[in-house]
């Protein structure tokens, strides 16, 4: 008798502990009724010390793009050659740009900070620092050393700015 009480309290122990198991992890009503621990809030972080968000950074793009005059060029702009929003640090390349062509660039950015704009072919290399909480764009002219153009932006602000730019030919 001592052998079936022992066999049966294992087995009644496997039963209680599979079902405490099944029951954790189903999401059943009785496993969400469990306490959950609160999130702790206060003031230590201050909000602007957080990364913005993807959509925060899109909106600032999009604030930089329209200071342009928004950065989609007609199809028929034939002294269209290249524009876009980077990425901090990042980098646009026309490899189709050839050595000589002189080029005017604009370059506008939003939010809180500064960034550097820096257009390099070949040897030639012009940065523009531009200030973010100024609503305005920023322009100079370029001439191309070497085959290709690479349009770079930096900033110690990377989340707190958004870019825009666009190269055209000077005719």
């Amino acid at each position: 008798m001592h052998r079936s009480i022992r066999r049966t309290g294992k087995a009644l122990a496997v039963v209680v502990l599979l079902t405490g198991m099944a029951t954790a992890c189903s999401g059943s009503p009785a496993a969400s009724k469990a306490p959950r621990p609160r999130k702790a809030t206060g003031s230590a972080v201050a909000p602007t010390a957080q990364p913005a968000s993807r959509s925060g950074r899109e909106r600032l793009d999009e604030e930089a793009r329209d200071l342009l005059g928004g950065t989609d060029p007609l199809a028929s702009d034939e002294d269209f050659v290249l524009s876009g929003s980077l990425a901090i640090p990042g980098q646009d390349l026309d490899e189709t740009v050839e050595p000589g062509t002189a080029l005017r660039v604009e370059v506008a950015c939003a939010g809180e900070g500064t960034v550097t704009f820096t257009a390099v072919s070949g040897t030639a290399r012009k940065a523009e620092r531009v200030d973010c909480t100024q609503p305005m764009t920023n322009r100079f002219r370029f001439t191309t050393a070497g085959p290709g153009l690479a349009i770079q932006a930096d900033s110690p602000e990377a989340e707190r700015v958004g870019t825009a730019y666009v190269v055209r030919r000077v005719t």
